[in-house]
């Protein structure tokens, strides 16, 4: 075994064992706020959808996520960099009646920047690369309105809720021909991003005034803004042959250190002249900081070539349950949701790469993505589904130039808690959501340079 393996394997167990011990210890409740940097339609980090294999650094026409060990298909030093048009769909109804609100979320962005080098070595090969790339996008959009039955009656509700930011990744990724057909790649992540969470809900309640009762109209302004930084790493690795490819890549616990403004504005507003009800509102603003750490990853993948055909079948295995929330400044503002509903889930994707002459080359993909949350209001929330095509075509033989097209599909509730309807032992009574259908689409253009 060369000098540079030995190290390579060495720096790779090493890294990995603390993060192997940290995980062994996840197994606190947590919150909505906790689990959204780590929930993205698109996949996070790593297992994010990728069809752009040749113009970004560490893809594989035979998978559709990244694994560093597959920067050994880099035979020349290449310069890349993409850009994003996302357009969110979405229709939601008021406690799943009525006919949907529609709304949407549009966002263009210009984020993928990489480098890759393959370094002169005295036997086999080694890649060495940089690149700074998102790894989830946090759009969405939801409005929705109708009226809810309480025990005194009928009241008109309206929810509007907007929400937008990035989590960017700088990674430091190398790979190694360990042996013959056997390559290994580890890669250094570095995260930070943001989040603005912006909600607007009203409740109306003219309709269950009497002439000697005056019920308040009631409204909650909430905005939360998130600060994200952590580190974690993709250890990846690959054995192929003339026909067949198996990879896996292990990644590391992420330990996220989030530091959160957020305002929480109430009013109440008696609107009869005779009221004896005094109106009031209050805002209270919070600066909290506390660490969410999500487990290990594990996320084998396998191809085979038939004749000029690759078809690629991936496997992504989520421990939602084992996300962990400690070091908070204080835990009651935190902790807002709290719950035990996550559950292990497992990501099954299926691809087919086919080329069209020497300089042309097509992909298709499938992903099924279920929730990670292990009770849901209804059936239709039980699985995502993920759907994209590229073609990317080689120029002057130094040249890249790849689109993508991907749509994503699905259902999801949104619960209310404000607007619960309570009894004196604080059970829920009446419960308040949103049901919602969405449609992500999202177009990539990418360039990658050979030098």
């Amino acid at each position: 075994m060369s000098l540079f393996r030995k190290i390579f394997t060495i720096l790779a167990i090493t890294l990995c064992i603390p993060g192997f011990l940290l995980a062994q210890f996840l197994s606190e409740p947590m919150s909505v706020e906790a689990l959204r940097p780590f929930w993205a339609i698109n996949g996070f980090g790593a297992s994010s959808f990728s069809l752009q294999n040749n113009t970004l650094l560490s893809g594989d026409i035979s998978s559709t996520q990244s694994n560093p060990a597959f920067l050994l298909n880099t035979q020349r030093p290449k310069a890349s960099l993409s850009a994003n048009n996302i357009n969110n769909n979405y229709s939601s109804s008021l406690n799943g009646a009525g006919s949907g609100v529609d709304s949407e979320s549009k966002s263009f962005h210009t984020d993928y920047f990489g480098f890759a080098y393959p370094v002169p070595v005295y036997q086999g090969a080694m890649v060495l690369a940089i690149s700074y790339e998102p790894s989830a996008y946090y759009y969405s959009s939801l409005k929705s309105k109708g009226t809810t039955t309480f025990a005194l009656g009928d009241v008109t509700e309206e929810m509007d809720i907007e929400e937008s930011g990035a989590m960017n990744t700088l990674r430091f990724a190398g790979a190694i021909e360990f042996m013959p057909n056997f390559n290994v790649g580890l890669s250094m992540n570095f995260h930070s991003g943001n989040r603005s969470y912006e909600s607007i809900k009203t409740e109306n309640a003219e309709t269950i005034d009497t002439g000697t009762d005056d019920y308040p109209d009631i409204s909650y302004l909430e905005i939360i803004k998130p600060e994200y930084n952590g580190f974690n790493m993709d250890l990846g690795m690959t054995y192929q042959s003339d026909i067949f490819k198996f990879g896996i890549r292990l990644t590391t616990p992420l330990k996220l250190h989030i530091h959160e403004l957020s305002q929480f504005t109430e009013q109440y507003v008696y609107d009869e002249a005779w009221s004896t009800g005094e109106s009031w509102d209050n805002t209270t603003d919070y600066n909290i900081e506390y660490t969410s750490r999500y487990p290990w990853e594990v996320a084998p993948s396998f191809a085979v070539r038939l004749g000029s055909i690759t078809l690629g079948a991936d496997l992504i295995v989520h421990n939602w349950q084992d996300i962990e929330v400690d070091q908070l400044t204080n835990n009651d503002d935190v902790n807002r949701d709290l719950y035990w509903n996550l559950r292990r889930t497992t990501d099954i994707a299926l691809s087919m790469a086919l080329p069209l002459g020497k300089a042309l080359s097509t992909r298709f993909a499938y992903r099924r993505i279920p929730s990670p949350y292990a009770d849901l209001q209804n059936k239709d929330e039980e699985i995502n589904h993920l759907i994209g095509a590229s073609v990317e075509t080689i120029l002057m033989k130094s040249l890249i130039l790849g689109f993508s097209y991907q749509r994503a599909i699905g259902n999801q509730t949104v619960s209310h808690p404000y607007f619960n309807e309570l009894d004196e032992n604080d059970n829920i009574i009446t419960y308040v959501y949103s049901t919602q259908s969405y449609t992500n689409n999202q177009l990539s253009l990418s360039l990658a340079i050979l030098l």
